[in-house]
């Protein structure tokens, strides 16, 4: 059954790539790693309210999990963070790092402990992140890749002629393995990955600042 699963073994690397005016622009990247451990990171700075920034926070089947989409029209209520990367460690275990806080080893952002298992045994799914680049013409054309030998796929998509710009937009959830189709459609990705699965949606919206939001208890 989906939850006896044993860790992968190996890795994979996602990278969340937009098309646009002749450039190819890196928005994000997803890393499986090999004891079941999965983190998603933006390529560049985003905001994040400072309300979901809270730690040794606990989530379990009595509490509601929901999450909220944070489009501001201004960072002035929000805390910067550069590069964020948030990581599940399975079974359980959540944490928002910024590359300052994990070179420098100090306390995540966040941290919070929710069962996915759980969740997914009486939901069938659980959000997990939402986020929103900055636009794209304002970011990089991916450099070399780091430990080339790993399994690398590129998440792409295409901004329309008629856009002059244009944000990416990634949701990421987890569902049942059992569920996951392989080729859903031309925006949405799916893997099992040890006890869980993931879909990724990526998806296009009017320029704004790069955001980040993730579950929280309702």
């Amino acid at each position: 059954m989906w939850f006896l699963s044993e860790p992968p073994g190996h890795s994979l690397r996602k990278l969340i790539k937009v098309s646009h005016g002749g450039r190819i622009v890196g928005a994000g990247w997803v890393s499986f790693q090999p004891d079941g451990s999965i983190s998603f990171g933006l390529s560049d700075r985003a905001y994040v309210s400072p309300h979901l920034c809270v730690r040794n926070s606990l989530w379990n089947a009595y509490n509601r999990i929901a999450i909220e989409y944070v489009i501001p029209s201004s960072p002035d209520a929000l805390l910067a963070v550069q590069n964020p990367h948030f990581t599940f460690h399975p079974d359980a275990m959540f944490h928002l790092k910024s590359n300052k806080d994990r070179k420098a080893k100090n306390e995540a952002i966040f941290e919070g402990i929710a069962d996915v298992g759980i969740v997914l045994h009486q939901e069938g799914e659980m959000p997990w992140i939402r986020a929103a680049s900055s636009p794209v013409d304002q970011l990089s054309e991916p450099g070399k890749l780091r430990a080339p030998a790993i399994d690398t796929e590129d998440l792409l998509v295409q901004v329309p002629v008629v856009m002059n710009s244009a944000s990416a937009t990634v949701e990421i959830d987890f569902i049942r393995p059992e569920n996951v189709v392989a080729h859903r459609n031309a925006t949405t990705w799916e893997y099992a990955w040890g006890k869980v699965g993931l879909r990724i949606r990526i998806g296009l919206t009017a320029p704004q600042i790069a955001t980040l939001s993730w579950f929280h208890s309702s």
